[in-house]
């Protein structure tokens, strides 16, 4: 099987607009080096890309693992004009916009786990993390650092113990894709999404691909734990959970577990 190789030339042929692109074989993490060259005035769209990652980030603190010849890691340079707390709407809409691409170019059908994980057969195939820098008021964004990891195909030694009941991959090891066209079309459909960044057509994507609707979870709120039922989520994007008592919890952050299992965090 011929695995098409990442090419700047080539990923620029397919992509509508962008800024500067860089390859990497190997990075510590692409959001690092992507502050640094945000940092340097790289203009919006910029994207950083590395072939493995030595210190890949997932939110809370927690590692991406990243290595050679099964994925895709890279980070989006975004310059928004928009207020510093619409920056929580940047996380769903690459996840729709991750969903579409795999969707196009594959026969597989991605949920999404709030709010920044992307599953396929109740495994987790993509992690995105949004950093923020804000001008030195607060009133204004100045950058915002979007890395999205996918786990295209299964590591050739196997995903490590701890994560390998949960980590899975879009394609098996003789399924093939363009990986150009892929990140290309997470790309433009990003930037398409993000034109409008309230659009209740997003919304309404995010809210179809929803893993864990109606399943009763953990969840917690002002460090307290507590059980409800996912319904839902909202026109913001935030976690919408019925309560034991039957009142709705409209979840902005947080961390939402079933049983001992990790599934949502934000």
């Amino acid at each position: 099987m011929n695995r098409q190789k990442l090419s700047a030339e080539m990923l620029k042929k397919h992509l509508k607009a962008t800024g500067d692109i860089n390859i990497f074989k190997e990075l510590e993490s692409t959001n690092t080096t992507a502050k640094q060259a945000a940092e340097k005035g790289a203009p919006e769209g910029s994207v950083i890309i590395a072939l493995s990652q030595t210190g890949g980030k997932g939110r809370l603190g927690r590692s991406f693992y990243s290595p050679d010849g099964s994925g895709i890691y890279f980070s989006l340079i975004l310059k928004p004009n928009f207020a510093p707390e619409d920056i929580t709407f940047i996380t769903p809409l690459a996840a729709v916009a991750v969903c579409y691409a795999i969707e196009s170019l594959t026969t597989k059908k991605p949920q999404i786990k709030w709010v920044n994980d992307i599953f396929i057969n109740n495994k987790k195939v993509c992690g995105i993390l949004s950093e923020g820098a804000f001008a030195p008021d607060g009133k204004a964004v100045k950058y915002i650092i979007l890395g999205i990891g996918i786990n295209l195909y299964a590591p050739k030694n196997g995903f490590p113990e701890e994560i390998k009941a949960i980590a899975g991959s879009v394609l098996e090891s003789s399924e093939a894709v363009d990986i150009n066209l892929l990140l290309a079309s997470i790309i433009n459909n990003f930037f398409e999404l993000y034109k409008n960044l309230k659009s209740a057509d997003t919304v309404e994507a995010y809210r179809n691909r929803l893993l864990l609707k109606n399943q009763k979870v953990n969840y917690l709120k002002n460090g307290e734990e507590n059980v409800g039922t996912v319904l839902d989520i909202d026109e913001a994007f935030r976690l919408v959970i019925k309560t034991e008592s039957g009142e709705r919890e409209h979840l902005q952050s947080g961390e939402v577990t079933v049983g001992s299992k990790e599934v949502a965090k934000k």
